[in-house]
């Protein structure tokens, strides 16, 4: 599950607000008229935006008679950041996929322009688990899935075009093959075992670090999940492969690759 930074919401809404602003006529005042000529020159989920956001602008004071001033637009501005986008983050820590659902239209085109902004900027692949690898140095995994703990943590990236991680896109994206080793013993969300990675650094220097690397993981990464290597057989040894792992903008595989073991 992908977070989104309530932040960069209020940038895709202020985005918006400064094109419908930037139609005005000399007078300063945004027509009905200004906004569909200001329309045609924009594409996508920008189009949609702008043009969901005058109309609740001018829906907002029915006696304005279609002018829409500065004044107008910072006065909804406010609201919107306020009372549509920050509400939703109930744990204000970025807005959830399940948060984002509960959005009024506004408000989840906000945020679509919010994660199309980002991606064209964001990391990905190689670059984007260096930065993984900066935030994870240091930390260790618990031994949440198995009996033993203080297994090194290391950043992982392979190159894909992934839409959606399933069981089979991992084994085709890791080139895993029908040998026992390479049996995908376990998979599942990540979620839990994220919490785990934070819970075992309670009380300890390093908490905060790896708070930040998986917030840093939700914000970059969807459809987070963990998976084990190696079928449980004792001729195969104690320790298994765990992939911590998610697809990043570009659709490649990223994340966290550690270990588990299992006696």
């Amino acid at each position: 599950m992908t977070t989104i930074a309530t932040s960069d919401v209020h940038a895709a809404v202020n985005r918006a607000a400064a094109l419908i602003l930037n139609s005005a006529g000399s007078d300063g005042i945004v027509s009905r008229k200004d906004i569909r000529t200001k329309l045609l020159s924009l594409e996508g989920t920008e189009r949609e935006l702008v043009d969901t956001l005058y109309r609740f602008i001018d829906r907002r004071d029915s006696a304005r008679s279609a002018r829409v001033t500065k004044a107008d637009i910072d006065a909804a501005l406010a609201f919107i950041r306020t009372e549509l986008v920050d509400r939703f983050d109930l744990d204000n820590n970025g807005l959830s996929e399940d948060e984002v659902a509960r959005m009024s239209e506004l408000g989840k085109l906000a945020v679509s322009l919010a994660r199309t902004l980002k991606s064209a900027t964001a990391p990905t692949g190689e670059a984007l688990s260096q930065k993984i690898g900066v935030l994870a140095k240091g930390l260790s995994f618990d031994g949440y899935y198995g009996t033993e703990g203080g297994v090194r943590i290391q950043p992982f990236h392979a190159a894909a075009k992934l839409t959606q991680l399933t069981q089979d896109a991992l084994r085709a994206t890791l080139k895993l093959t029908n040998r026992p080793e390479h049996e995908i013993a376990r998979f599942e969300s990540a979620d839990r075992c994220l919490q785990a990675l934070i819970h075992v650094h309670t009380d300890m220097p390093e908490y905060e670090q790896a708070e930040e690397l998986v917030q840093f993981m939700k914000t970059h990464l969807r459809e987070l999940h963990a998976a084990i290597l190696g079928r449980d057989d004792p001729e195969l040894g104690s320790e298994h492969p765990l992939y911590i792992v998610g697809i990043d903008s570009a659709g490649n595989l990223v994340g966290l690759k550690t270990g588990v073991v299992w006696t």
